[in-house]
């Protein structure tokens, strides 16, 4: 790996520092947020839907982005992403209703969809040189130290000002991840794998393990309980306050970042068999979650237990999908389908992850058994479609 590659590589890592600090610390108490603003239970699953909407823009992205085959395009789509979740997130402090904060969070969702499959396709190449589990890993570490930072400042702020506050001070790291994400660029303007393909959209070529891999991660994000719908809930339920769900969400980010490297590098040993780890984990967050209401008449201390354990969980079954998930895509495909590759993950995660946050709004209110038998159904047949990868 060259200097110029290395120095790209930290400056991706510290641009999704920077970007998690905004958009980690708005989604910390975005649930929250949506019942201080006098919003149903629904309102926390149509603000999750910001998922896919922004995984269905990560297709449209790949597409364009492949049938450009231009660095340009690559870098454009990624850059523009940024400037739009540095823009939507602050605004948050000026919303009035919950219905403009949801639109501001689908907003978020926006940016974030338009830039990831690109950014994705960049970091592949210029992490080959460490190994791609490693490669993912450390930028996954790199962009949690931002995941930590975000609700950490977010939970200050509203204890001491209030939400409008805590959404303004996130507009700095904004500024800052847009300053980043341009000076990458103006290191590392040619792209190898994009540069050297056909400018063309196919589906040909995905292969059969890559079709197995997404429906094992449409029962894993059907599973994969939504944080938006944990943080409405706890609210709902009366079970934490507003700055303790932000710090909750923190130990999962804080989770996410201490597993993403040793869960990369485990990758890196035993390939595709380190996947079973997201659902066993997404499970074992599901349950505690759910039964809530229950062990909260245990008292505070089992309580916080339960609900800190659950977000250590939540957290490393995070960090599967952004450093293991991810990685298993470079490694299934050839470069020259990996934009599109990452777009279609992208789309199917997407919208499987929404319809299982409307699925939990509607069951958590009906029946904490069902959701149970729920949890279990689907994130074990995530498990055995992994087997078969």
């Amino acid at each position: 790996m060259s200097k110029r590659v290395l120095i790209v590589f930290i400056l991706l890592g510290l641009v999704s520092l920077t970007a998690d600090i905004v958009y980690e610390g708005a989604r910390s108490v975005g649930g929250a947020y949506v019942k201080e603003l006098e919003g149903p239970p629904v309102a926390s699953a149509i603000a999750s839907a910001g998922d896919l909407l922004g995984y269905g823009l990560r297709f449209a992205s790949a597409a364009i982005a492949s049938y450009l085959a231009s660095s340009a395009a690559f870098w454009g789509f990624t850059a523009l992403g940024y400037v739009i979740t540095a823009t939507a997130v602050p605004l948050l402090s000026c919303a009035g209703s919950w219905q403009t904060a949801t639109m501001l969070y689908l907003a978020e969702r926006v940016g974030k969809g338009l830039r990831t499959p690109v950014r994705d396709v960049i970091l592949a190449e210029v992490s080959e040189g460490i190994g791609r589990g490693k490669g993912f890993g450390i930028h996954e570490l790199m962009d949690q130290l931002g995941a930590v930072a975000g609700p950490l400042l977010v939970a200050a702020m509203i204890s001491l000002y209030g939400f409008r506050a805590a959404f303004l001070a996130l507009l700095a790291p904004g500024v800052a991840s847009i300053a980043l994400v341009i000076a990458a660029s103006l290191l590392y303007p040619h792209l190898k794998s994009v540069e050297l393909s056909k400018p063309m959209i196919s589906f040909r070529g995905l292969g059969r393990g890559f079709y197995i891999f997404i429906l094992a991660t449409v029962f894993l994000s059907l599973g994969y309980v939504h944080w938006m719908n944990i943080s409405y809930f706890l609210k709902h339920w009366n079970a934490l306050g507003d700055a303790e769900i932000a710090l909750a969400y923190t130990v999962a980010m804080l989770t996410d970042a201490i597993v993403a490297v040793p869960i990369g590098a485990l990758y890196d040993k035993v390939k595709f068999k380190a996947l079973y780890l997201a659902p066993v984990t997404a499970l074992l967050a599901a349950l505690p979650f759910v039964y809530t209401p229950s062990i909260a008449s245990l008292g505070g201390v089992a309580l916080r237990v339960a609900v800190y354990t659950m977000a250590g969980l939540w957290g490393i079954t995070m960090g599967c999908f952004e450093t293991i998930v991810r990685a298993s895509i470079a490694d299934i495909l050839p470069p020259e389908k990996r934009a599109i590759g990452y777009g279609v993950h992208g789309l199917v995660y997407g919208v499987t992850w929404a319809l299982g946050s409307f699925a939990y709004a509607y069951i958590l209110t009906a029946s904490q058994h069902i959701a149970t038998v729920y949890a279990i159904s689907t994130l074990t047949l995530s498990a055995i479609l992994i087997s078969r990868i």
